[in-house]
């Protein structure tokens, strides 16, 4: 897990650890057509329209995990949700198209009797 300012960068294999949690509140920064498309379960959609709302509603003490397409919107966003006190930021390097890549490798991967 690599750590920058206040927020942690994870890595696609440490997801399922992370989703897990209970507490864990997840925000999608795609666009909202690609949201409303397909998200990862339970993610609330996070844009610039709605940002000081989901601030404000969201516990500052619970994780909070924040993804992009690719993982590169979602630093700013990581260092945004940092900045106002959140105590467990992360965002996720790859993004939604890296987890959909790990996802179908692992389908693809032959069973093993």
């Amino acid at each position: 897990m690599s750590v920058a300012s206040g927020w942690r960068r994870i890595e696609i294999s440490e997801l399922p650890q992370l989703l897990e949690r209970d507490d864990l509140t997840i925000f999608d920064m795609r666009d909202e057509f690609s949201y409303q498309q397909e998200h990862m379960g339970g993610a609330r959609y996070l844009s610039n329209a709605n940002l000081e709302e989901m601030i404000m509603k969201t516990p500052r003490d619970k994780p909070v995990l924040i993804y992009c397409y690719h993982g590169n919107a979602s630093q700013s966003g990581a260092r945004i949700f940092a900045d106002f006190g959140f105590r467990e930021v992360y965002d996720l390097i790859g993004g939604y198209e890296g987890l959909r890549t790990a996802l179908a490798a692992a389908a693809a991967e032959p069973a093993y009797a």
